[in-house]
């Protein structure tokens, strides 16, 4: 009986340390349920956060939710403020976060770090074609939507437009389809977004309606460059939308996943890990994941998490000092 019973107790040794190393393992991780900061329902931030979540809760048994914000300023203080674990970002509001400037009015939101790169935001908008609008230089006097206040097109659309040297009548904030749906109406003669490619909403109105797509002409975007230098010059290729014709120039800006800086480091190298070994299932989601790559990190201008670190240095991604906490 002595025998069969310390036979009994050795098995059960390696599982007893295998547990007791998992729980160490996910010690201070949200196992409760984590957060993600997008956007507005309905907009490109909100669809290309299921990726994520979907990885947080099938690979690493985390339930995450999505969470409808007014996209990348309010997801910079949001997360600064571990209101939200997560937040989806572009460069330039959270370099701005970081660094106390533009939208950020002297503050710094310096609890915030980066996990990994999402995609390429392209500028875009578009008018009805009876508008007889052409170029965002023909704005003067017109009423232009530019998206949700809060998100990254309401930052940086009236600069860019202001930049060309025009003046609309007014600039209007509301969700994308709201905006789609009153320039339907006649209330409005143009509205933007800062979004991944192809942008639904010029898709889908251009199914039934005759569209201008506008983008932002070289002079414009040199300028804006000069004053900005966390955006790039981009193209949206011809063909990207039926009434889209020829390459069109305009402004781009990357995007990041960011958490706060107090995040458990397995935690988040687990999840930086997870996130590229399952690329098709973010693709699956939106198609503008396939810019989903280690290298793409290197366009981000704020400190990265030492746990995203550990995994883009196993995968030979040198990290530059200014990126390092």
């Amino acid at each position: 009986m002595r025998k069969f019973v310390f036979f009994l107790l050795v098995l059960c040794l390696p599982v007893f340390i295998s547990t007791t190393g998992t729980a160490q393992t996910k010690k201070d991780w949200p196992t409760k349920g984590a957060t993600i900061g997008a956007a507005p329902i309905g907009g490109v931030y909100y669809v290309w956060a299921g990726g994520p979540a979907k990885v947080l809760g099938e690979k690493l048994g985390i339930p995450a939710s999505v969470e409808s914000t007014g996209g990348p300023v309010h997801n910079v203080q949001l997360v600064n403020a571990k209101e939200l674990h997560f937040g989806m970002v572009t460069a330039a509001p959270a370099y701005e976060g970081w660094n106390g400037t533009g939208w950020a009015k002297g503050k710094k939101y310096q609890n915030i770090r980066a996990i990994f790169p999402m995609y390429t935001t392209y500028f875009q908008m578009y008018a009805m074609k009876k508008s007889g609008i052409k170029s965002i230089k023909d704005f003067n006097g017109k009423s232009i939507g530019t998206g949700p206040v809060g998100g990254t097109p309401a930052t940086y659309w009236p600069m860019i437009i202001a930049e060309a040297g025009v003046k609309p009548k007014r600039i209007v904030n509301a969700s994308s389809s709201d905006l789609d749906n009153q320039m339907k109406d006649g209330l409005l003669d143009a509205s933007g977004q800062a979004v991944g490619l192809p942008w639904g909403l010029i898709s889908a109105t251009e199914t039934t309606h005759e569209i201008v797509v506008l983008g932002v002409e070289d002079d414009i975007a040199t300028s804006f460059i000069k004053k900005h230098p966390d955006f790039a010059k981009g193209i949206i290729p011809k063909g990207t939308y039926k009434s889209l014709q020829s390459d069109l120039p305009t402004l781009t800006v990357w995007n990041f996943m960011v958490t706060y800086k107090d995040m458990p480091d397995d935690f988040i190298y687990a999840f930086t890990k997870e996130i590229f070994k399952n690329k098709p299932l973010l693709v699956s989601v939106h198609k503008s994941a396939q810019e989903v790559e280690p290298k793409n990190i290197l366009y981000c201008p704020i400190p990265l998490h030492p746990g995203a670190i550990k995994y883009y240095e196993e995968v030979g991604i040198k990290i530059p000092k200014e990126m390092r906490p």
